[in-house]
C-alpha cells in the first residue's frame, strides 16, 4: 500500500480493476493481492506520472502481452523470501482467459468503447461547437455582404479578396 500510494493514479487504477474483477467472472479468479501487485509494478515501471486512463491501458497491455501466461516468470511476491508467484493458484486455462479478456478490453478502448470496459453507459458525444465569429468565409469586395454589386463580380471574377501581404490588398482581378 505504501508503494502504491506514492504512485500517481495507482490507487484509482486498482479500484477500477477491482470493479472489473467483481463484474466479470473471467477476472474474478484473480486475488486482490495479485491485482494490486500487477497494478503497482506496471504503473511503477512507467517511469513518469500517468493519468488513470493511461494506467488502466498500461495494466491491460501488460496482462494482454502475457504477464500471467504459463511459462513466464510470473508475478513475483515481494513479501516472500523465496521467489513465489503471487498468481500461482490460477490454472493455465484461467490465465489464458484473463489474457484474452485483456486483449479484448484493449480493442474496445482503441475503438472508443471504454464505457463497455468500465461497465457504464456511453457518454453522449457533443458536437464540436464553432466559435460564431468565425463561421463566415472570406469577405467579398463589398462590405455589406450582399452579392451582385461588387466590382469583381461585374468584371467576371468571384469577388473574393486575397490575403494582404505587406499592407497591400492584392486583388486577383486587377493584375
Amino acid at each position: 500500500q505504501a508503494r502504491a500510494n506514492g504512485l500517481q493514479s495507482c490507487v484509482m487504477v486498482i479500484r477500477i480493476m477491482r470493479d472489473l474483477c467483481h463484474r466479470l467472472p473471467t477476472w474474478s479468479v484473480i486475488s486482490s493481492w495479485a491485482l494490486e501487485l500487477i497494478c503497482e509494478k506496471v504503473i511503477g515501471s512507467g517511469g513518469q506520472p500517468m493519468s488513470p486512463g493511461d494506467g488502466i491501458r498500461r495494466v491491460l497491455e501488460a496482462i494482454s502481452a502475457g504477464l500471467l501466461l504459463p511459462g513466464t516468470p510470473g508475478l513475483l511476491d515481494p513479501c516472500e523470501k523465496d521467489p513465489t508467484d503471487a498468481a500461482a493458484r490460477l490454472s493455465n486455462q484461467e490465465r489464458e482467459e484473463i489474457t484474452s479478456s485483456a486483449q479484448h478490453a484493449l480493442r474496445l478502448i482503441a475503438f472508443r468503447q471504454i464505457h463497455k470496459v468500465l461497465g457504464m453507459d456511453q457518454i453522449p458525444v457533443t458536437k464540436f461547437q464553432r466559435n460564431p465569429r468565425f463561421t463566415r468565409k472570406r469577405r467579398r469586395d463589398n462590405s455589406t455582404g450582399e452579392g451582385g454589386d461588387s466590382e469583381a463580380e461585374q468584371n467576371g471574377g468571384d469577388g473574393k479578396k486575397d490575403k494582404k501581404e505587406d499592407g497591400d490588398s492584392m486583388d486577383t482581378d486587377k493584375k
